[in-house]
């Protein structure tokens, strides 16, 4: 079985891979208006349907506004590997990580309102960023349909690593200030936020290197271009289990299931436990019919044996935390970042 979850994941993988290095073409489609006139088409059918009931007969495009590989990747393409049994329709997961994400975010916020186009992501480059600079979307402009999954920030070194334990890495920081080097994903990422809020508690003073996201970060930890890393379970996990990785800390309430061994950062004394959602949003102005019907499908995909299952294999927990739940946790984390970042 463990044999077949492989296959069936390695495979959603090549085809979002696929997706992903054409994010160029993606995009020269919908500003010559290819993706404009065919959602368009099916506007007309479709979000007004004399039956009363939405049904997807077209490719749903989920854009994620990372690189693949990362932690809204991984969950992504395990929701859109069963989508054509549960929703009717595929999703194809398209990764748009240009401008810290903005290039993704963007795109989606220009395409028709049809629910054909959706957003997958964490507050990142959704949340933060629209506090910290100027966007062209309002908050309220996006809607939470469903939560894939939540993650808990996770900070790692090579196996071989001196830094035994976290303590020995924020003491070692402490003593050569902006010495010791930690890839977190993008500025102000799930990841990073956690780092920012530890050296402020702790008085270490970390050298910080932002990436294109969690893949990266990983990569550059691995190769040795940085002595720590700051991502999510389901990124390292594989590493980890191969001896490759060994994990230091996470920022959560309680103890990563992946990673039983690792302590908590408040065990060790310090305020700091962020963990983070993956969320899949689509525009405000999608009509509440075709919203609730995305709502149903894609909670059918996530309780799904076949995606409970490759979750597991890959090291994720599915939620499936529906609308108006993941509405109350959006609200709330641009309250609670406004306050920090703001």
């Amino acid at each position: 079985m463990k044999k077949l979850l492989a296959v069936l994941l390695a495979m959603a993988m090549m085809l979002a891979l696929a997706a992903c290095g054409d994010t160029g073409s993606q995009n020269n489609g919908g500003q010559n208006g290819e993706n404009q006139s065919g959602t368009g088409d099916t506007n007309t059918d479709q979000n007004n349907p004399s039956s009363g009931e939405v049904t997807f007969d077209k490719t749903i495009k989920l854009i994620v506004p990372y690189d693949a590989g990362g932690g809204v990747y991984n969950a992504a393409i395990i929701v859109a590997a069963e989508a054509q049994k549960y929703l009717g329709t595929t999703i194809d997961v398209v990764c748009m990580a240009g401008n810290g994400g903005q290039e993704g975010i963007e795109y989606v916020y220009n395409q028709a309102s049809d629910g054909y186009t959706l957003l997958a992501t964490d507050y990142g480059p959704l949340i933060s960023t629209a506090i910290e600079e100027d966007v062209i979307y309002q908050l309220d402009e996006f809607t939470p349909i469903i939560e894939m999954t939540q993650v808990l920030p996770t900070f790692f070194v090579k196996s071989d690593s001196p830094y035994q334990t976290m303590e020995e890495l924020i003491e070692a920081a402490k003593a050569k200030p902006g010495q010791i080097s930690v890839g977190h994903g993008k500025f102000h990422s799930v990841p990073h936020l956690p780092l920012m809020l530890l050296e402020d508690l702790s008085g270490a003073d970390f050298n910080e290197v932002p990436t294109s996201g969690g893949s990266e970060a990983l990569a550059f930890t691995l190769g040795g271009s940085v002595d720590v890393g700051a991502s999510v379970p389901s990124t390292v996990a594989g590493s980890v289990a191969a001896g490759d990785l060994r994990v230091l800390a996470v920022a959560a309430e309680d103890r990563a299931p992946e990673f039983p061994d690792a302590p908590t950062l408040k065990e060790l004394g310090y305020e700091v436990s962020m963990p983070a959602w993956y969320t899949i949003f689509c525009k405000s102005d999608v009509p509440q019919e075709i919203r609730d019907a995305l709502e149903q499908g894609l909670a059918d995909v996530i309780a799904s044996a076949e995606a409970q299952e490759t979750a597991a294999a890959s090291n994720v927990t599915l939620t499936g935390t529906g609308s108006a739940e993941s509405q109350t946790l959006y609200d709330n984390t641009i309250r609670d970042l406004t306050t920090l970042l703001g």
